[in-house]
């Protein structure tokens, strides 16, 4: 079976619809957040590791080179040298490797140079990140009209010159644009991306749009994929965000999300980089000491005096507004677990009578906002009784005076895990309106993975 290719297609009419709009707000948040964190070398430091993370995952995920995780997190926190990457039967050598994510590298300190000089992006400079995204690789594999592999020469910055059109594991051909359609569908495509930010579309639509459309030309022979992860971060970080970090971890769904788009469907790769940005986000908060040292006198007035007129960045009434938000959430979600408790309580309580369901809200031992709780308690038969309990609680990322909070699910067995995919953000930026309606859904998802975790249990 052969998937025909055929050329590139606007967003849908409808493209709105293809995100909650959670970054928006967000995105005012971190704007808020900004000059005050700038001052933090912690902020700077966030920044130089993440750098490092994406130089080296996104040749990971193509299979350029194969380090380990503790590797990996060594030459994050180090910096990128071949000596700290060991020799391994059938890798490059050490030295090729840290050459290949100093090339990474380069690229993406030239994607915010790019941005400061507010060019346009066009075919030109599109080649030129393919050139240097693959400036120490010397050949590109390709298959001959009998279907064996061979090495040819890489084009660098230069289009296909034949077919590079994949076989999936299940026997199926993904039919990539024609080498001499390569041209024509790029100024398709810079075409269609500069309407799109004409008409305000939001960041997250238009980086997957652009990312999803690039990779379905496959314009070059080799490369393609790191190229659109430039793209994608390119259009993020003209937007305030973040480089798009896409880890090994990540892949899998990485993956679904852009054969999902191949179906004509590209909210899951929207949901998928908004979620990128988001986690990015989160660490950055992580990052900043609640409270920078001080060591004088002077340098402790200094601090004091930024607080006091950082604004939003460190205002008291910023979080109230962010936990009201909250608060206001749990509400939301007390009543619907008062509906789950009733629903059980119908189904499986009245003819089995060793089920009992309790919510009740309890006090935080960990300092955070609220702990919603439900229990499912049965009365011992034989050695299996047991009580679980399936908690929605919110904390504050970060300096608690930041205003960003998050919600999550869990469920307690005999372990604690997380059941929510992901948590809910929300932040002070944001109205109890837009918040409740991402969050009906989010909630929705969130009960149906604790439902299944417990009923697992069951078994």
């Amino acid at each position: 079976m052969v998937l025909t290719w055929e050329p590139i297609a606007d967003l849908p009419q409808d493209w709105s619809a293809l995100t909650d709009g959670e970054l928006g707000p967000l995105l005012q948040f971190w704007n808020d957040q900004r000059a005050d964190l700038e001052q933090s070398d912690a902020l700077a430091e966030f920044s130089l590791r993440l750098a490092r993370e994406w130089s080296i995952e996104t040749g990971q995920i193509e299979g350029i080179y194969n380090l380990d995780r503790g590797v990996t997190e060594t030459l994050i926190e180090r910096g990128i040298n071949a000596d700290l990457i060991p020799a391994q039967p059938g890798q490059k050598l050490p030295e090729l490797i840290a050459t290949i994510i100093q090339d990474h590298a380069d690229v993406l300190e030239g994607l915010f140079q790019f941005v400061k000089g507010d060019r346009k992006l066009s075919k030109g400079y599109i080649h030129e990140l393919h050139a240097a995204l693959l400036r120490h690789q010397e050949t590109a594999v390709m298959k001959d009209q009998f279907g064996n592999l061979f090495a040819s020469k890489l084009l660098r910055g230069k289009y296909k010159e034949r077919p590079n059109n994949p076989k999936k594991p299940d026997g199926t051909m993904h039919q990539y644009c024609p080498p001499e359609q390569a041209d024509p569908e790029m100024e398709r495509l810079l075409a269609m991306h500069e309407e799109h930010i004409k008409k305000g579309v939001p960041v997250e639509i238009a980086a997957a749009w652009l990312h999803h459309r690039f990779t379905q030309i496959h314009p070059y022979q080799d490369g393609n994929g790191r190229v659109a992860r430039a793209l994608a971060s390119l259009v993020f970080i003209k937007a305030g965000w973040f480089p798009v970090v896409v880890t090994r971890d990540d892949r899998p769904s990485y993956i679904d999300a852009l054969e999902v788009a191949d179906e004509g469907d590209l909210s899951s790769l929207v949901s998928f980089l908004a979620h990128i940005q988001k986690r990015q986000l989160t660490k950055a908060m992580q990052a900043i000491p609640a409270v920078r040292p001080v060591h004088s006198v002077d340098e402790a007035i200094a601090a004091a005096k930024r607080v006091l007129n950082s604004g939003k960045s460190a205002d008291p009434a910023a979080w109230i507004k962010a936990r009201n938000t909250a608060s206001h959430l749990i509400d939301v979600a007390a009543k619907r677990l008062e509906m789950l408790k009733a629903t059980l309580e119908n189904e499986i309580a009245s003819t089995r009578n060793e089920f009992r369901f309790t919510i009740q809200e309890e006090p935080d031992p960990q300092d955070r906002d609220r702990i919603l709780a439900l229990y499912i308690e049965t009365e011992p038969r034989g050695t299996w009784g047991t009580e679980v309990r399936l908690e929605i609680v919110t904390r504050a990322v970060g300096s608690k005076f930041r205003g960003l909070i998050e919600i999550g699910v869990i469920f307690e067995d005999h372990v604690r895990q997380v059941v929510s995919e992901q948590p809910f953000q929300t932040n002070y930026a944001e109205s109890y309106e837009n918040a409740e309606r991402r969050f009906r859904p989010w909630l929705e998802e969130s009960l149906i993975n604790a439902l299944t975790t417990w009923r697992k249990g069951l078994q």
